[in-house]
């Protein structure tokens, strides 16, 4: 395997509670502020990163069921309903918990062969679910360093 399985897991695990935790940091007169035209706003990078949760579970499962599993990639600008798609945002983070249990615990299920089997994906060489979990944490932390700064930048600054 590429990565050592139990510090990827307990990283993996902890994700929704260092995005809540960080997330209570920010003022909500903040979260709904466009900064640029193209950038998103603090509410849609916390909604893109639960809205993903479920595909990404379909992933996994998909990747241990199928005999030559193929990932259709995604592309987030497809994305219309993003800042409709929950109440608030503690509904959205509690079901990123629920979602994040739910794949732990799929993944805990998973045979070594499961592991390392690779899944055909027209974006990159090699994926399997280890890297997808790599990629998963990878991608949740670059949406915090996004956030960070829409939030923390001053204007003349932010690019």
């Amino acid at each position: 395997m590429l990565f050592n399985k139990e510090n990827l897991l307990n990283t993996f695990q902890s994700m929704p509670d260092n995005v809540s935790e960080y997330i209570k940091n920010i003022p909500c007169d903040l979260l709904d502020r466009k900064r640029t035209e193209d950038s998103w706003t603090i509410r849609e990078h916390i909604y893109h990163i639960v809205s993903v949760q479920e595909m990404l579970y379909l992933r996994i499962l998909n990747i241990k069921n199928e005999e030559n599993p193929v990932i259709t990639p995604y592309f987030p600008e497809n994305e219309k309903d993003i800042v409709t798609r929950y109440d608030s945002i503690s509904e959205a983070l509690g079901w990123y918990k629920e979602c994040r249990q739910k794949q732990s615990l799929l993944i805990n299920q998973l045979s070594e062969s499961d592991l390392e089997k690779e899944a055909k994906h027209d974006e990159y060489i090699l994926y399997n679910i280890p890297i997808m979990i790599n990629h998963m944490i990878f991608h949740e932390y670059w949406h915090l360093y996004r956030i960070e700064e829409l939030w923390l930048t001053r204007d003349e600054s932010f690019k």
